[in-house]
């Protein structure tokens, strides 16, 4: 299906300096200084300071629906996506966004672009979308995949894969004209999945999984000591994962998990901060700098590579806008 853009206007916004308590299921960092996470209610967050001041937006009408995922492929150019279809774009570094219209009201999940020109969407019932000139039009490619998507990683224009409910992994060497079902072995829901290169990547997800290729998905291995990743022997849920290169790592997930590796995932280190909530997405900008967001607003930062993670945005304040 072909999904034409039939409306382009920049979104109304309400701004706050406050400290917003809505949860943040997506960040991702332009630089040292500048990063950007979305979430519930319509909700992006930027700073430009590193995190010293986070401003706030919401936008109105069906924009206001939760907003699931960011990236961006330089310092202007980004997209988001979230419930109800909806897309938008800046091609300021975040400072005004527009409406891409999607013409769907699948619930979109995970938004990465190879360049400029082409990206991919996943979502809900099996749903891809494949834009090849920046957003303006987006296509419907299909698997034979029907469960829900919850995350793609894109290296180029032509390699993708997608991770998803009931252990899916997929994966597309000519753009996405054929998806193919990697053998993950497992059952789990993967939730986030990272590529560094056409060989290395990683996926976690339910009851502690985490699991890792070394050719480009045609095997994966457990990462962790739960064998088997057997229901219910443990209740962490990882929901977000991050690798700015193939030795250096973050996992993140409920109840504060933030777990790190320096090897590729042979060994992970516990830095499991007190904040306690849920934490949904992980962005490292190299092996010292990376942010960390989740429930009820929170927002935690590093620039040591995890020694310490710095709470920007608190649950404990009584701020509100």
């Amino acid at each position: 299906m072909l999904f034409s853009i039939l409306f382009s206007f920049l979104l109304t916004f309400q701004t706050s300096h406050q400290t917003e308590h809505n949860t943040l299921y997506s960040v991702t960092a332009l630089n040292e200084n500048s990063a950007i996470a979305v979430g519930e209610k319509g909700t992006i967050a930027r700073t430009t300071n590193g995190g010293k001041k986070w401003n706030y937006t919401h936008s109105v009408g069906k924009q206001s629906n939760p907003l699931f995922s960011v990236c961006f492929v330089d310092k202007k150019h980004g997209w988001i996506v979230g419930g109800n279809g909806v897309i938008l774009k800046t091609s300021d570094g975040g400072i005004t966004w527009k409406n891409l219209d999607s013409s769907s009201n699948y619930t979109l999940t995970c938004i990465r672009f190879a360049d400029i020109a082409n990206g991919w969407i996943v979502g809900s019932r099996g749903l891809i979308l494949k834009t090849s000139d920046g957003g303006k039009t987006w296509n419907r490619q299909y698997s034979d995949v029907t469960d829900d998507f919850w995350s793609v990683s894109v290296i180029n224009s032509s390699t993708a894969w997608i991770s998803g409910a009931s252990g899916t992994i997929i994966k597309t060497t000519d753009g996405g004209a054929i998806w193919n079902k990697s053998k993950s072995r497992f059952t789990n829901s993967f939730f986030s999945i990272i590529f560094t290169d056409s060989l290395n990547g990683w996926s976690c997800g339910g009851y502690g999984s985490i699991i890792n290729t070394t050719d480009g998905g045609n095997k994966w291995q457990p990462q962790n000591t739960l064998e088997g990743f057997i229901y219910f022997k443990t209740n962490n849920f990882h929901f977000g994962i991050h690798f700015p290169n193939t030795h250096t790592g973050w996992v993140v997930g409920n109840s504060g998990v933030i777990i790190k590796t320096t090897n590729g995932g042979k060994n992970w280190i516990d830095q499991t901060n007190d904040t306690g909530e849920v934490l949904h997405s992980c962005f490292a900008l190299n092996n010292k700098v990376a942010w960390i967001v989740g429930a009820d607003g929170v927002i935690l930062k590093t620039t040591n590579g995890g020694n310490k993670w710095e709470t920007q945005v608190s649950n404990s304040t009584d701020e509100k806008n």
